[in-house]
């Protein structure tokens, strides 16, 4: 009753605008724009898009990624966020930060981050504070 449900079009995430096929290796600043995209090989930049973001098991991503829902099955390394939801299949493996309204998590993936699920931005005396939290904890266990 407090929950609203989000709703994907899986329409879109069957036939993406754009497809970075399996074997290819693409190397760019930025992917930006409103459709949907798959990625089966390998892009390292930035990705900000509007739409859709699918990442096969055998797609992997090297960079920071902003879509509005992101279906994760291969691996990434930077931070993700998604305005509607954020779905980690079983093969999924992330190294970086997630921020995301909604998060699904399938049994058997992997990620290692900060978990900032069910907010769209933390005010910024909240990240200084955890910031200095975590400054003084590592402190401590230096200490002892």
């Amino acid at each position: 009753m407090f929950f609203k449900k989000t709703t994907i079009d899986t329409a879109d995430l069957n036939s993406p605008g754009t497809v970075i096929g399996k074997g290819v290796y693409l190397e760019a600043a930025r992917i930006t724009g409103q459709e949907s995209v798959r990625i089966d090989g390998v892009y390292k930049g930035t990705i900000e898009i509007e739409g859709n973001l699918v990442l096969s098991d055998s797609g992997s991503i090297i960079g920071d990624v902003s879509a509005n829902y992101f279906l994760v099955a291969g691996e990434v390394s930077g931070n993700v966020k998604c305005s509607t939801k954020l779905h980690f299949a079983s093969t999924a493996k992330v190294m970086g930060d997630i921020q995301a309204p909604s998060l699904i998590v399938d049994e058997g993936s992997q990620v290692t981050g900060r978990y900032l699920v069910g907010v769209n931005k933390l005010p910024q005396e909240a990240l200084v504070e955890r910031e200095k939290v975590l400054h003084i904890q590592e402190y401590k266990l230096d200490i002892e």
